[in-house]
Formats: C-alpha cells, structure tokens, sequence
C-alpha cells in the first residue's frame, strides 16, 4: 500500500513538472554598456552563474543571448545581480520558455521551480511550444514599461514581487510579471 502511495506521488510530480519543460534562452538588453570593456564584464559575471551554458553578445544593441544548460533551475533575479553587480542595469529582459499545454488568462499566477509567473495583460491562450515572455518586474525592464504594467493588473503583488501581497499566502515565495 505505501509503495502504491509513492508511485502516484512520483506520478503527479512527474506530470506537474511537465507541464512547463524549461527556460530555453533569454535575450537581455543591458543599459549603461558604452564599450567592449563594458561588455566583456558583463559576459564574465553572467558567466560564472552555474545555470549559463554560452552567451552571445551583440556590441551595438548591448543584447546578451544567454542559452542556458539543460535541466537546470535558472535564476532571473541571479541574472540581473550579476549584471547590476558589474555596473549596470537591466533595460529588457525576453525568455523564451517551453510551454507544454498550459492554458494562461489575464493575471493567471503559474508556478515553476520554486517561483510564480503572474502572466499581466495577456489574452486566453494555450501556450504549447516555445514562447518569448517578457518579464515586466521593477529592475528587469524599463521605467516606464513598469509603469504601464503596473496599471494593467490590480494585483499588488507587481510591486513586491512577492506572494503576500495578493495570494493570501504566508509565505515570501517570489513572483516574477511576464507578458506575452
């Protein structure tokens, strides 16, 4: 009997891991970058995180390509302390995620590895391949594009980034904002 009981465990967490494969890659623009110094820092700190497998960097546009390791928990929030930690700052930050069947409405909150991504001004859709998120979180994205998706959802939750402030939880769990 208890056998039977850790199979179906192990049974719906392998279907509820699943549901969302993975973070493939994320493009990020990174603001204050003035020269190939300047970049060559920033690709050396994105660089020691575990989770990075290669990163390319397009000079003119200062956009780091970033693929990141199969199978391994990637960390925004790590991504963009390495980048404030070399100087700069985070001006747009798009992942490209692998859906695999997931239905997604306006303010709809998904957990994935540990964290929450509260979809904000995005239309009923099923998301099933790979899909380009842009995450709209005070320090992943411009001023002004923060502003706006502050106004497009009335969860308090986009200015903490964290659960309490519209889940009704007790608990701190980080929640990223995406769009579509």
């Amino acid at each position: 009997m208890k056998k039977n009981k850790i199979i179906y465990m192990l049974l719906a967490l392998a279907i509820n891991t699943s549901a969302f494969a993975n973070f493939i890659n994320a493009k990020v623009k990174v603001t204050g970058i003035t020269c190939s110094m300047c970049s060559n820092s920033v690709n050396k700190a994105l660089s020691s995180l575990t989770f990075v497998d290669k990163i390319e960097v397009d000079l003119e546009k200062a956009i780091f390509t970033i693929s990141f390791k199969p199978n391994q928990t990637v960390n925004i929030d790590e991504i963009k302390n390495k980048i404030e930690g070399a100087g700069f700052s985070v001006g747009e930050l798009i992942a490209d995620f692998k859906f695999e069947n997931v239905s997604v409405t306006n303010d709809f909150h998904y957990q994935f590895q540990n964290n929450i991504y509260h979809f904000v001004n995005v239309k009923n859709q099923n998301l099933n391949n790979i899909v380009a998120v842009k995450f709209v979180d005070k320090g992943l994205t411009s001023a002004k594009e923060y502003k706006k998706y502050t106004s497009l959802t009335s969860l308090k939750c986009i200015k903490t980034g964290k659960t309490e402030a519209c889940c009704n939880s007790n608990t701190q769990q980080r929640i990223y904002h995406i769009t579509i």
